[in-house]
């Protein structure tokens, strides 16, 4: 055979490839179509890219599309369309087909996983959640909150979440679903859609994030003992810091659900504490936001439970500072109603310890209750003519222990408080507060300050009482700025 004849045969060959007959089918559909808008009078060019261009992502499918599961692929109309736009040279339709099959498929995967899970972490607004519960309902999620959602609970990984958000904000600029006149090449449309393939389409969730699925599963379908806990807290604390707060969240939303099975709930109670613990600040914080969104809403029943969990993970002290003030001054109600009331000392413990919950280590106050909180603290702690409350004592030196320069400030007010003046009329009281100027000496940074509080403590027992009426520390007190 001639090298003629071979080389015949070989332009034959190529000529019939799958990918020449559409190269050639798309070069006639493109002629005909550019004399059928002269025809009609309407724009010819910039409408349609380049065969060159079309070809660049045509020759690239083949090896592509091999990447996608046959499961997956006969089920892909977007893909199947996306093809048809990139024939066309539409290919900023052909963007908008290949977001719309990431879509479709994450919300698949959503379904698959574990949709509760993704929806409680999801979804802060509870009156929101309760609007979408079945797979139709998750076309009512905007799809940044799909893909951000997917990456926080695991469905996607970091990377792939970057890329998804980066190729959600080219297809808002510069695909059909808006108006614009963006130039997008073909290798960038082979190269997104490879890139949807590999870390959507082709990809399933693994590693730790199946470990999330097995232990939300078991919450639900299963009665744990204590003795389940500890490998389970073991398997908590392996996950990485975005699992930890996505699991936290759905175990907040499942815990604060009124029609949750009481088997389940005793489940939760068993685990709450190491996922708060292993938990981040800001996840900590969405669920005191949670709490203040049932309370603005009078939704009491989620507001119950929500105050049981953040009291059972001693997380009170994460809610914001205005919800922190309301609840902070009903409960100084009680703890001082208990201290005045019969069997004090016994009653006084359970109020302690519910107020120490609501502050955190740092020792912050809301301005707002700054002055009940000293003044409710200071009094339960220099007791009455009879004592102290041992069992709330450890609570009381607790809280104090976290004061600062502005709970200084009103320890040394609290001499001009008529409540306390009384109370300073036992000598056992008077040595007690005394006691405590002592301690804050050392702590106070500011001079003024300082100085006040050794008055305290150089003032004779019985004289502290009026010791709030001598002109001289008077003057001191209030010359005193923080």
């Amino acid at each position: 055979m001639s090298s003629g004849e071979v080389q015949q045969q070989t332009q034959q060959a190529v000529a019939i490839t799958p990918e020449n007959k559409i190269v050639t089918g798309v070069d006639k559909f493109s002629e005909g179509l550019h004399s059928f808008l002269e025809y009609l009078g309407l724009p010819t060019e910039e409408v349609l890219v380049s065969s060159t261009e079309r070809r660049q992502v045509i020759n690239n499918l083949p090896a592509i599309m091999e990447k996608v599961p046959p499961e997956i692929r006969e089920h892909s109309m977007y893909l199947s369309q996306f093809i048809a736009a990139c024939g066309a040279g539409l290919f900023n339709a052909a963007l908008n087909m290949i977001w719309n099959e990431v879509v479709v498929n994450l919300r698949k995967k959503v379904v698959h996983f574990d949709m509760d899970y993704f929806l409680d972490s999801v979804i802060s607004d509870a009156k929101r959640r309760a609007t979408i519960k079945s797979e139709d309902d998750l076309n009512k999620l905007d799809e940044w909150e799909l893909v951000k959602g997917c990456k926080d609970t695991g469905i996607l990984t970091e990377l792939g979440y970057k890329h998804m958000d980066y190729i959600r904000d080219m297809r808002n600029h510069a695909s059909a679903a808006h108006p614009n006149h963006n130039d997008l090449d073909g290798l960038q449309l082979a190269s997104w859609l490879q890139t949807c393939i590999k870390e959507v389409l082709a990809k399933e969730p693994e590693g730790p994030v199946l470990e999330v699925k097995r232990l939300l599963h078991n919450l639900r379908t299963v009665s744990l003992t204590s003795t389940d806990v500890p490998p389970i807290k073991a398997s908590i604390q392996r996950l990485p810091i975005e699992l930890v707060d996505s699991s936290m969240r759905a175990v907040f939303g499942m815990y604060t659900d009124p029609t949750l099975d009481a088997k389940v709930r005793n489940n939760l109670k068993l685990i709450v504490d190491c996922l708060w613990d292993c938990s981040s600040k800001n996840a900590k914080y969405d669920a005191g936001m949670k709490y203040a969104m049932f309370s603005a809403n009078a939704d009491i029943q989620r507001k119950q439970l929500a105050n049981e969990f953040l009291t059972i993970v001693e997380g009170l002290s994460f809610l914001s500072i205005e919800q922190r003030a309301l609840d902070m001054d009903q409960v100084l109600d009680g703890l001082s109603s208990a201290h005045y009331g019969w069997n004090n000392f016994h009653n006084e413990p359970s109020h302690a310890r519910l107020l120490t919950a609501y502050v955190p280590p740092t020792g912050e106050i809301p301005p707002e209750v700054m002055y009940k909180y000293v003044k409710t603290l200071i009094l339960c702690r220099i007791g009455n003519g009879h004592g102290v409350s041992d069992s709330a004592k450890l609570y009381y030196d607790d809280l104090i222990a976290r004061f600062g320069e502005a709970q200084f400030l009103v320890f040394v007010e609290l001499l001009s408080d008529s409540d306390v003046q009384s109370r300073l009329q036992y000598t056992s009281c008077s040595k007690r507060f005394k006691e405590l100027a002592t301690q804050f000496i050392p702590r106070a940074v500011n001079a003024k300050l300082q100085n006040a509080l050794k008055a305290v403590d150089l003032a004779n027992i019985q004289v502290l009482s009026k010791l709030a009426q001598s002109t001289r520390f008077k003057e001191l007190v209030k010359s005193i700025a923080l």
